[in-house]
């Protein structure tokens, strides 16, 4: 039997990944709308996707044929797991296959922001020496507060404290030995990590419990010279609520990889408010998007895809 693979993330499937799939069946290359792949989705086995593919109930009801997801990515909300289950449709994601790259990325944003770097380049590109303007901060003795310590939290602990800082962490779901053997200190509060931490990163799975997690609230809590960084999901941080704390000087400044509507907006306020201060970095949801990343998670969906076929058909 010819199975047949869409492959909507071309970029993000290297060959290698692409020849596990071949071996299942014919692949098809193509970026697709959504509602281009609504159109045509009933024809596809196998869809192989990355997080701008939203497939929706509209999507899986489509699929008639369809019987794995096999997303390059550690989340999965931009997917209906319970009902791509519910129609039988096995849902294939990442476990922990571009944690380094992500947990890089979060330092080289925190480096920007602390150092200036963006605006540092600008101004020397554009004909201008200025040292004076770009007086940083060093991380050397501040407190990271790491909230969320799975795989890329535990990442960026060891990151952090080569430069010497002084690991918080907190997720109420782990072990007290993880933090142990981890060598940070454990935090059982929110409240306590945002107040005390003078940079705090979040490193969530999007659900009910930490969509707007940081908040007004939180962000009142943090130190004036304290910094935010985000690289797991835009909706676990109110975007009006950081941009009035960026406004009103409540916190000294934020780097955002991701946002809660994805491609962002021309019109967004965030973005609106990083053309005109150094103090907020953003980047195109890129954390994870290394050559190394790249291929070790496309080949890990591509071949557990693979193996599960073999197993149940």
């Amino acid at each position: 039997m010819i199975r047949k693979i869409l492959i909507t993330a071309p970029a993000y499937f290297d060959t290698e990944a692409i020849a596990v799939f071949q071996q299942l069946g014919e692949v098809t290359l193509q970026e697709l709308s959504h509602d281009q792949l609504l159109q045509s989705v009933a024809q596809y086995d196998v869809l192989a996707i990355r997080v701008d593919t939203v497939v929706d109930k509209n999507i899986i009801d489509a699929a008639k044929n369809l019987k794995v997801i096999a997303s390059g990515t550690t989340g999965v909300n931009h997917i209906d797991v319970e009902y791509a289950k519910k129609k039988g449709i096995e849902v294939i994601s990442l476990q922990g296959a571009n944690t380094i790259a992500t947990a890089e990325h979060t330092f080289a944003l925190l480096l920007s922001l602390v150092r200036k770097i963006p605006d540092a380049h600008a101004s020397l590109t554009s004909g201008k020496w200025n040292r004076a303007a770009f007086i940083g901060t060093e991380l050397q003795g501040k407190k990271f507060g790491i909230i969320g310590f799975g795989r890329i939290g535990r990442d960026i602990a060891i990151l952090a404290q080569a430069f010497g800082m002084k690991i918080l962490a907190y997720d109420p779901y782990l072990k007290d030995e993880v933090f142990y053997h981890a060598k940070v200190k454990r935090l059982t509060s929110l409240e306590d990590i945002f107040s005390d931490a003078d940079v705090i990163t979040l490193h969530l799975l999007l659900t009910e419990e930490t969509e707007g997690i940081v908040n007004k609230e939180k962000l009142k809590l943090m130190k004036p010279s304290s910094y935010l960084i985000n690289c797991s999901r835009g909706e676990v941080v109110s975007e009006s609520d950081l941009l009035e704390a960026l406004e009103q000087q409540k916190i000294a400044g934020a780097a955002l990889d991701v946002f809660t509507a994805e491609p962002l907006p021309a019109d967004n306020p965030l973005l609106h408010y990083a053309h005109k201060n150094h103090n907020l970095i953003v980047t195109p949801h890129i954390a994870g998007s290394t050559q190394e990343a790249v291929h070790q998670a496309g080949l890990f969906v591509a071949t557990k895809t693979l193996e599960f076929f073999s197993k149940n058909y």
